[in-house]
């Protein structure tokens, strides 16, 4: 199965050849390496936000009428005044990579109020268990109610 490519990072000299060094005792490819010894430092809080976000880029739920307006009164009034580039790509990064991918593209690519307000409507959307591609259609519709396109 053909793997997914991600933003490349920096690291230090040293522990590039401390990594190189390790994937050769212990036989694995750096790639593999790393990747473990990433997850194997991450927080539970973390894994579990990953494990969370897979799960509602799958999930298909039927998401009841009444449960929407309850995430739509949760989130409440919002002053979304974003670039409608930006929009549509985190609309293609929730509907494409699910919640993670969304909030990944915003916080490498928003300014803080804005990245703030964003955060709060996914992590509200992602612990209602909203499916995806309904919290592309509720961001649509807080923009429009904004006077957005």
């Amino acid at each position: 199965m053909p793997s997914v490519k991600y933003t490349r990072i920096e690291i230090t000299q040293e522990a590039y050849m401390a990594l190189e060094a390790e994937a050769i005792l212990q036989g694995k490819t750096l790639k593999k390496l790393a990747s473990e010894m990433i997850l194997k430092g991450a927080s539970k809080k973390a894994l579990n936000f990953v494990q969370e976000s897979a799960v509602s880029n799958e999930a298909n739920l039927n998401f009841s009428k009444d449960k929407l307006s309850r995430v739509i009164n949760d989130i409440g009034t919002t002053k979304i005044n974003i670039d409608e580039g930006v929009m549509e790509n985190v609309q293609k990064s929730l509907i494409e990579e699910g919640y993670q991918g969304a909030m990944l593209y915003v916080a490498q690519h928003m300014a803080s109020v804005q990245r703030d307000e964003l955060f709060r409507i996914l992590t509200t959307c992602q612990l209602n268990r909203v499916p995806s591609a309904m919290a592309v259609e509720i961001i649509k519709s807080l923009k429009r109610m904004q006077g957005g396109n």
